[in-house]
């Protein structure tokens, strides 16, 4: 049975955690995906272009992503998504009309970890 009351994520959580920024360089719809989305190459710096399938069809059309810079949660094991590899979780605020991107206000080198 799950801990009815479970402790919340401490400071040493969220730093375990490993968040960059990337530029997307490719953009497409994801064909497989149950949900909208697209499939996403983004490049990270020296540690390459990674993967990932994001919900963002709502407000952002392909073109709209490639060059543009996001925040992700990089690390995780790869899993696949509507048969698509994804290595990292880009990371988005839930709007009521749809996810709204979190980017930097400027263009910082591909690879920048989060402070």
């Amino acid at each position: 049975m799950p801990d009815p009351d479970p402790a919340p994520p401490t400071f040493a959580d969220f730093a375990a955690l490993d968040l960059k920024i990337g530029t997307v360089t490719r953009c497409e719809p994801n064909a497989g995906a149950r949900d909208p989305a697209f499939c996403l190459w983004i490049d990270f710096g020296d540690a390459g272009v990674l993967q990932s399938s994001a919900k963002l069809t709502d407000l952002y059309e392909p073109d709209d992503l490639v060059g543009s810079q996001v925040v992700a949660v990089t690390g995780f094991a790869p899993m696949r998504v509507g048969g698509f590899r994804s290595d990292v979780l880009v990371i988005g605020a839930l709007a009521d009309e749809g996810v709204v991107l979190l980017r930097p206000d400027r263009d910082v080198e591909p690879g920048t970890s989060i402070a």
